[in-house]
């Protein structure tokens, strides 16, 4: 049984592919994680690093998408194959630490009904002009979804599966 499926849009990252697979495995102490790696239409040679490294690393899967269509198109394209009970996202360029996911989780699994339960990032010290941005579209996000939210962009986003089905 998989606890945590974490999704991870890469587009064009081959200078990072190894650097996220060696962090992901000095921290994935537990067997029930997985990590996929979404190969989202890159044109560089990330194709060929992952499946040079792929291997080495039995949490890690890689999902191909021929064109790329977007950060969004990645998640989604990886959300179609998760096993977890759990599912998180996060970027691949590590501008957020991968040990942030685990954190996430850890948070989750202390929550009396963890079911019910969505952690995600804060982004801190960031120009004015991201935050004004920010700021709009946490706006927009909040009528929309008729929920209070704040920056849905910040990294990790950790949910229940059930999350996806409401």
């Amino acid at each position: 049984m998989i606890k945590l499926s974490i999704i991870i849009p890469c587009y064009n990252e081959e200078k990072n592919i190894s650097l996220i697979l060696k962090r992901f495995n000095k921290i994935i102490v537990r067997n029930d994680i997985e990590v996929l790696f979404v190969n989202n239409g890159s044109t560089d040679n990330s194709e060929q690093v992952f499946n040079k490294l792929i291997s080495n690393y039995s949490f890690a899967k890689i999902i191909k998408v021929d064109i790329n269509q977007g950060y969004g198109f990645g998640i989604t394209s990886g959300l179609k194959e998760v096993k977890g009970e759990f599912i998180g996202y996060t970027h691949a360029d590590m501008q957020t630490d991968p040990s942030d996911v685990l954190k996430a989780l850890e948070i989750i699994e202390k929550q009396e009904d963890p079911m019910n339960c969505y952690v995600k990032g804060d982004r801190k010290g960031r120009p004015i002009f991201d935050q004004i941005f920010t700021l709009g579209m946490s706006f927009f996000e909040t009528i929309y979804l008729r929920t209070k939210l704040w920056d849905i962009n910040a990294q990790p986003n950790i949910f229940h599966r059930s999350f996806l089905f409401c």
